[in-house]
């Protein structure tokens, strides 16, 4: 499976779910310090799910390495306020996140490289 299909497919489950308890359920927005950085990463993946390759990738890794931001520093409240399930749940979609974001990066930076000078390619 292309990566491009891979961080298609991981952008939009942990968004649907965020931007759907942040329109709809009121005690999740008024009790989440995180609901403005929350409702702008994963509406920024799930737009770059659906762009064309050339806008997508950039747009993906983005909001990949910026729900990593936003999720680690909700993990480690989590952790602070007792909620150790909770937190590590956030870990792990912070390594997903990561390692998409990673791996985009290092693709998308070796198709962009020029040839050198008189090499072929």
């Amino acid at each position: 499976m292309p990566l491009i299909t891979i961080a298609r497919i991981t952008a939009v489950p942990v968004s649907v779910w965020l931007i759907t308890a942040l329109t709809f359920d009121a005690d999740y927005r008024a009790d989440n310090i995180f609901a403005v950085p929350d409702f702008a990463f994963s509406l920024l993946l799930l737009v770059a799910a659906v762009l064309p390759r050339r806008i997508a990738v950039p747009t993906l890794i983005t909001g990949f390495y910026f729900g990593s931001g936003v999720i680690t520093i909700a993990a480690l409240e989590r952790f602070d306020l007792g909620q150790p399930a909770q937190g590590a749940l956030n870990l792990v979609i912070v390594a997903a996140y990561l390692t998409v974001a990673v791996l985009l990066t290092l693709d998308h930076g070796r198709t962009r490289m020029p040839s050198p000078a008189g090499s072929p390619g």
